[in-house]
C-alpha cells in the first residue's frame, strides 16, 4: 500500500477520533441530575468493562503476566491520567466548555518542562517560544475567571493538563508500555476518586436512567471508540500530523455546544484558545523539522 494510501485511512481516522473525543461537553451538559462524581464513576466502570474484555481477548492467559510486566510505568503513567480524567469531568461542571478543553490542551507545554526537570531533556528555542505564547493564552483565560472571582473550573482543567503531562513522561521512560494497560489503569484510578468523592458527599449511587445512559456512551463511545479510530489512523500518520489533526477535539468541542445548548465562549476565551492552539502548532511544526526529536507529548484524550 502506497503512503498516499495510507494517509487517505489515516486522516479521517484521526479526524473521526478528534469528533468523537469533542463531544465530552455536549454529553456532560445534558447530564440531568447526576453529580460529577457520578458521571465520572459510570464513565470509567463502562470504559474498565471494555478494555478489560479487549485486554482480556488480546492477551488471553498471559493476561495477568503482562500485567506484572508493565511495571511501575503503567501505574504511574494510570495514576496520571486517572486524576487528568477527573480534573476534567471537574472542570466542566465549573467552567466552560470552551475553557476546559482549551486549558486540557495546554498539556504539551507541561509535558516539555517536566521532561526539562525529570529527565533532563533540552527544550529547544522553538519549544521556549511556543510555551511563551501559549502562556500568554493561559493567562488571558484564567486572568478573566479570577477577576471574575471565580477560576475553579480552571484550576481543574490544568490539573487534568498536568495528568497528560505526567502520562507523557511516564510512556517515555519505558516506550514499550501498552497504552490501552495504561488507560486500563487509569479508569480504576479514576473509579477510586469517584468512590470517595460520592462517599464524601453522601449523595448515593442512583441516578437516572438517561443519565447513567449517557455516562455509558461517555465511556464507550466518546472515549473508547475515539482512541480505537486514533490507535488504527496513527499507524498511517507521521506525529506532527496527528498532533494537528487531534485538535480537531479542541475546535469542535467548544463549537457543538454552542450550537447545541448555547454555550458561548467569551471574547477571552477564544483569544486565549487561539494562542494555545497556536503555541501547539508551532512546537508540532518545528518538532516535525527537527528530525532526530519526536515530539514531546501525547494528545490529550478527554
Amino acid at each position: 500500500m502506497t503512503l498516499v494510501s495510507n494517509r487517505r485511512i489515516g486522516v479521517p481516522l484521526v479526524l473521526a477520533a478528534g469528533i468523537f473525543w469533542s463531544t465530552s461537553g455536549i454529553l456532560y451538559r445534558l447530564i440531568q441530575e447526576a453529580t460529577p462524581w457520578h458521571v465520572l464513576l459510570y464513565r470509567s466502570l463502562a470504559l474498565m468493562l471494555a478494555l478489560g474484555l479487549w485486554l482480556g481477548f488480546r492477551y488471553r492467559d498471559t493476561l495477568g503476566q503482562t500485567l506484572i510486566e508493565t511495571g511501575w510505568s503503567a501505574l504511574l503513567g494510570g495514576l496520571c491520567l486517572g486524576t487528568a480524567f477527573t480534573g476534567y469531568i471537574l472542570a466542566l461542571e465549573h467552567t466552560t466548555v470552551a475553557n476546559a478543553m482549551f486549558l486540557l490542551a495546554s498539556a504539551p507545554f507541561f509535558a516539555a518542562l517536566a521532561g526539562r526537570i525529570l529527565l533532563g531533556e533540552r527544550i529547544a528555542i522553538y519549544m521556549w517560544a511556543a510555551m511563551i505564547v501559549a502562556a500568554v493564552g493561559i493567562g488571558i483565560m484564567a486572568g478573566e475567571e479570577l477577576s471574575l472571582g471565580k477560576g475553579r473550573g480552571e484550576g481543574f482543567a490544568l490539573m487534568a493538563a498536568l495528568g497528560f503531562a505526567g502520562l507523557t513522561i511516564s510512556l517515555r521512560t519505558r516506550a514499550g508500555t501498552d497504552k490501552l494497560i495504561t488507560i486500563f489503569v487509569a479508569t480504576a484510578v479514576a473509579t477510586l476518586y469517584a468512590l470517595t468523592g460520592i462517599g464524601l458527599s453522601g449523595s448515593g449511587f442512583a441516578i437516572p436512567w438517561v443519565d447513567l445512559i449517557n455516562c455509558i456512551g461517555m465511556g464507550w463511545f466518546q472515549i473508547g471508540l475515539g482512541f480505537a479510530l486514533f490507535t488504527a489512523g496513527a499507524r498511517h500518520l507521521q506525529a506532527v500530523e496527528l498532533t494537528l489533526l487531534s485538535m480537531t477535539e479542541v475546535i469542535a468541542g467548544p463549537i457543538i455546544v454552542w450550537i447545541g445548548i448555547g454555550e458561548i465562549p467569551s471574547q477571552q476565551s477564544l483569544t486565549g484558545g487561539v494562542l494555545i492552539l497556536a503555541g501547539i502548532t508551532l512546537m508540532a511544526l518545528c518538532s516535525a523539522r527537527a528530525k532526530s526529536r519526536a515530539p514531546p507529548f501525547e494528545p490529550p484524550i478527554s
